[in-house]
């Protein structure tokens, strides 16, 4: 599909039959936030995008999920990166996106009463390279890679609790291990 000769998908054919779907990107946003927690299982990540993204479930379940998961992707075969190689996370980054959102396309996300998911995925893909978000992406690819200079990781470790994806405020046991060396234990 070319985006710009095609309307944005709303509906989805399963088998033969066409289902409707629940496009807004507020809507697809809680799905992406369900597979970005933990406590659910794989099962229940499952569940909550078909209840969320059709208005009816689908006979065809394995082909649901499937097209589900290719409309989220923006009708384009993604490949999984794993947890450790992401640079965002719509849970953590909430406030910056939105921000960067409004800054770089003038769109308070807020007011909007609908947005289709794939535009606002186009829009959240080119995102100014000046704003507060942007930077945070390239630090954290940039920390992905080892490739941070020694101002950079000074930035980064200080500023850890927003730009590590996997922060916690419990000392990792690396850090426990450090803290017994330092300790002499």
């Amino acid at each position: 599909m070319n985006v710009l000769a095609n309307k944005f998908p709303t509906k989805i054919r399963i088998g033969d039959k066409i289902y409707e779907i629940n496009a807004d990107f507020r809507n697809c946003l809680k799905i992406i936030l369900a597979f970005e927690d933990d406590e659910l299982t794989i099962e229940d990540k499952y569940e909550v995008m078909l209840r969320r993204l059709y208005k009816q479930i689908p006979d065809g379940i394995v082909e649901a999920v499937r097209k589900a998961k290719l409309f989220l992707d923006c009708g384009e075969e993604a490949e999984e990166k794993p947890a450790s190689q992401r640079v965002y996370s719509f849970q953590k980054d909430g406030q910056f996106i939105y921000s960067a959102v409004k800054q770089t396309h003038q769109i308070d996300l807020e007011e909007v009463e609908f947005l289709h998911w794939w535009k606002f995925v186009f829009l959240f893909s080119d995102i100014n390279s000046d704003c507060a978000f942007a930077n945070m992406v390239h630090l954290r690819d940039k920390k992905n890679r080892g490739k941070l200079s020694k101002e950079e990781r000074a930035v980064f470790n200080k500023s850890r609790a927003i730009l590590d994806l996997n922060y916690t405020n419990e000392p990792t046991e690396e850090e426990r291990d450090f803290l017994r060396r330092l300790k002499g234990e």
